[in-house]
């Protein structure tokens, strides 16, 4: 089957990349996801380069071929794609069209409850692991450790607080790495946050995946 995707998110997933966006048809959120387990089926750059040379871009509407829906409990939106296909550029969109396709949605709480992780018995609390929401009082977290650089984002979603979500967006991260170690407004109030597949620990971690302008 094939689908014209609006691609928002392209995050960094272990060696590769976490891409997801819209059916530009119904409007449905699509997780693309790759055959390979051992990187929690992330899909390598190498396979984000389409069919005009140039690596897939946010709001790139792009024509994929999949082989089948692969829902999971916590991950419904999965599709695995034919790596044997090579992605077709089809057009470029933008939040406008996007907002008008799909809309806000409309959760209550950011996947379930209000901290960055759902417990192994929390999954049932979500229906979905893509949300694109409008929220409040964003701000970047730069934290600098001897083994690694953390960036993350505090927000208010419908009047809650919200903490230390990680981030993900792979471009954001890059820009944000030379600054130094303190808050930052981002710039927006639209973001695509994603829960992830279960964790050593046993957990479901939220991140924010892409931030939209």
């Amino acid at each position: 089957m094939k689908k014209e995707i609006i691609i928002l998110t392209k995050s960094d997933k272990r060696a590769g990349y976490c891409i997801a966006g819209i059916d530009k048809e119904t409007g449905e959120w699509v997780r693309v996801i790759s055959s390979n387990w051992m990187t929690e089926h992330a899909v390598p750059g190498s396979d984000l380069v389409c069919d005009d040379g140039k690596e897939v871009d946010i709001y790139d509407v792009v024509e994929i071929e999949f082989i089948k829906a692969v829902p999971t409990n916590v991950q419904p939106e999965n599709y695995l794609y034919n790596e044997k296909a090579k992605w077709k550029k089809k057009g470029k969109s933008n939040l406008v069209e996007v907002l008008w396709i799909h809309g806000y949605d409309n959760a209550d709480y950011v996947f379930g409850n209000t901290q960055n992780r759902l417990e192994g018995n929390e999954a049932y609390l979500t229906e979905s692991s893509l949300l694109m929401l409008k929220v409040d009082n964003s701000r970047y977290n730069v934290k600098r450790f001897p083994e690694r650089t953390l960036f993350q984002m505090n927000f208010c979603y419908k009047k809650e607080e919200y903490s230390f979500f990680k981030i993900t967006q792979k471009d954001l991260k890059e820009k944000y790495s030379a600054k130094a170690d303190g808050w930052y407004p981002t710039g927006t109030d639209t973001f695509v946050f994603s829960l992830t597949d279960k964790y050593k620990d046993g957990r479901y971690y939220k991140v924010v995946a892409q931030a939209l302008m």
